[in-house]
This record gives structure tokens, C-alpha cells and sequence, in this order.
């Protein structure tokens, strides 16, 4: 991610300056850039002579392999709405994030505008990364089609398609990955530490948990796809990178936090060890002190355990248990789709 930090000019990407044209809600703006695409989607086909109107054959098009355009046509605007939404929740988790930063109320509004602007080196690395990966995923997935499929004469609209959604997917990376390594190396450098009170830094985690929700949610429209056996294993993969990234973002918030924590951790320790040194050479000589000495000692050694025992991650059970659930979604997609590919009367046996 250097090179989101190469240039001195900062800009927001395209799409969140469009999506906030809109003036409407991240979820009203996924919509209706779905829709928008399939009525683009429907205009070709028709223009093409592959459908007419939304059948395809006589059969409605959702009934036939063609349903995946819808598919295809969410993942485009959930990719356009998201990066927007994220920046916003970014910017609300780093006011609550406040309290515990020892920075003043104007060095925190300059930190909260940055969120969300890039290079624009960053950005257009982001382009070509997402043409390129566009290109690949269209090429491999052609040539694993066997010969006549009729996605092999839909191969100018595929393209475009296939190009479009990585780019805007590679850009999508770079903002939920930009704007939390922001907030890390922020809290890193300015977090006040109380290790014994880490609910502070909750936000931190809430911003983990939304960039897993994300690429979940991302994972989840790619496993609908999964009934597709021809192109399974191009799914599979780009699922195993999306729960990567995924991984990687749960963490990466917290990463400067949990530096600064163990840093804590380590000074807190040394200087207590150091006072346990000097209590037990003193308990040791005997004396009339002796005994305070072997008292406070206790004290100590309970102290050393307590700050042994703190957690170097902001993390609790609750984190766990939620970023386990957002796992579960791809897999509830993939049964789903399954099951709409195989109704269940096909896919288990009739009651007698």
C-alpha cells in the first residue's frame, strides 16, 4: 500500500464522488445501479437478438443459465455503493475513537477528512490491476466453455462486464485497505493505552469486523455462481482471494493498536519485574522489613500475572463469534443457489 501514500494530492475515487451526487442512501444507490445494469444487460441482448424481451428461447431468462446476469449485475453495484459507505463508517468509528487518541479536535477533523481520499497514482494502479485481473478471469473462464455454449457469442458484453466489476472490485480493496491502515497507524502513534480498559479501543475492531462483513457479503454473491459446475473452479478461486482479503482486513485496524498495546505491555512489565527484583532482594536480607517487603511482594507477583494476562489484540468473543457468522454466509449462498439450480424436490427424496 505504499503507493497510496506517494502523492501529496489526494483524491476520492470516482465512483463514491458519483455514488454522493446521488444524495441517497449506500443501499438505495446499489440498486439502483443494479438495475441500471440490467436494463443495460437486457438492451444488448435484445439489440444482439439473443433475447427478446426477458426471454431467452421463449423462457423467461432467470429460468434459464442466463440468471447468473443478475448475479453479475448486484456484484457491479454492490461494488459501486460500497467503497462509499465504508469511508462514512470509518469517519463515524474514529470520533468514537476520540477519547483514547491524545491528539486536539483540529488534528482529529484533518485525520477524518483524509479517510477516503488516494493518490491518484494509487488509484489508477487500481485500474490497471482490475483490467488486468478483468482480462484474465474473461480468458479463462472462455476457455473452460465448451464449444456453442451461447456465452461464447456474448463475448463483447462478458468482456465488459468481467473488466468493469474487477476494476471497480481492486478499487473497492484499496479504500477498505487504505482507510484502515489509515486509522492503524493512527492509533499506533496516538492511542493512550490503559491496559486494564481496553473497551476504548472498540472501535478499532468495529471497523475489522464491517471490512470482513464486506468482503462476506462479496463472497456470498460469488458462491451463487457456484452452481455453474463448467466455471467452478475460476469461483473457487476468486473466493479463497476474496476470504483472504476478507482476513486481512478483519486484522489490519488493529494491527497499530496492538502494537501499541504490547508496547505497554512490555514497559508495564520490565518496570514491575524490576520492583519485584528490588522487593525480593529486601525481603531477603530479613530485617524489621522484611515482612512489609514479602507482603508487597505478593502484591507484585499479582500485578506481573494481571498485566501477563492482557489480551495484545482489542478483540473479544463477540468479535469471534460475529466474524464466524459473516464465514457462514458464502456457504448459506452457495445452498441457496444450489437449491435454486436443483429445487428440493429434485434434490431430496419425496415423503411417501
Amino acid at each position: 500500500m505504499a503507493a497510496i501514500d506517494a502523492d501529496d494530492v489526494r483524491v476520492p475515487p470516482i465512483e463514491h464522488r458519483l455514488a454522493e451526487a446521488m444524495r441517497l442512501p449506500s443501499l438505495v444507490v446499489w440498486i439502483i445501479a443494479t438495475m441500471m445494469v440490467l436494463v443495460l444487460c437486457a438492451a444488448w441482448h435484445n439489440a444482439t437478438g439473443i433475447w427478446s424481451g426477458l426471454e431467452v428461447g421463449g423462457e423467461p431468462f432467470w429460468r434459464t443459465p442466463w440468471r447468473l446476469e443478475i448475479v453479475f449485475a448486484v456484484i457491479f453495484g454492490y461494488v459501486f455503493a460500497c467503497g462509499g459507505w465504508i469511508v462514512r463508517c470509518v469517519q463515524r468509528d474514529l470520533d468514537a475513537l476520540a477519547p483514547v487518541l491524545a491528539i486536539g479536535p483540529s488534528e482529529l477533523a484533518a485525520e477524518r477528512a483524509g479517510i477516503g481520499l488516494f493518490s491518484p497514482s494509487a488509484l489508477l494502479v487500481a485500474c490497471v490491476g482490475g483490467v488486468a485481473a478483468g482480462i484474465a478471469v474473461n480468458l479463462l473462464v472462455n476457455a473452460m466453455l465448451p464449444p456453442g455454449s451461447p456465452a461464447l457469442e456474448d463475448r463483447l458484453w462478458r468482456f465488459v462486464r468481467d473488466v468493469l466489476i474487477w476494476t471497480l472490485s481492486v478499487r473497492l480493496i484499496v479504500v477498505v485497505i487504505g482507510s484502515s491502515q489509515r486509522v492503524s497507524q493512527l492509533s499506533e502513534r496516538m492511542a493512550r493505552i490503559d491496559l486494564f480498559d481496553l473497551r476504548g479501543l472498540a472501535p478499532l475492531a468495529r471497523i475489522g469486523l464491517r471490512s470482513a462483513l464486506t468482503f462476506a457479503l462479496a463472497g456470498s454473491m460469488i458462491a451463487a455462481m457456484a452452481a455453474d459446475e463448467r466455471t467452478i473452479p475460476v469461483t473457487l478461486i476468486t473466493m479463497a482471494i476474496v476470504a483472504a482479503v476478507g482476513a486481512f482486513a478483519l486484522l489490519l485496524p488493529v494491527r497499530g493498536a496492538h502494537r501499541a498495546i504490547r508496547r505497554a505491555k512490555d514497559a508495564e512489565l520490565l518496570a514491575v519485574r524490576a520492583a519485584i527484583a528490588r522487593t525480593r532482594t529486601a525481603a531477603l536480607l530479613g530485617g524489621r522489613e522484611a515482612a512489609e517487603e514479602a507482603m508487597r511482594l505478593g502484591g507484585l507477583l499479582a500485578l506481573e500475572a494481571r498485566i501477563a494476562g492482557v489480551g495484545e489484540w482489542p478483540f473479544d468473543v463477540g468479535t469471534f463469534v460475529r466474524f464466524a457468522a459473516f464465514l457462514a454466509l458464502p456457504l448459506g449462498s452457495w445452498i441457496a443457489g444450489a437449491l435454486v439450480e436443483e429445487p428440493p424436490g429434485l434434490v431430496l427424496p419425496m415423503a411417501p
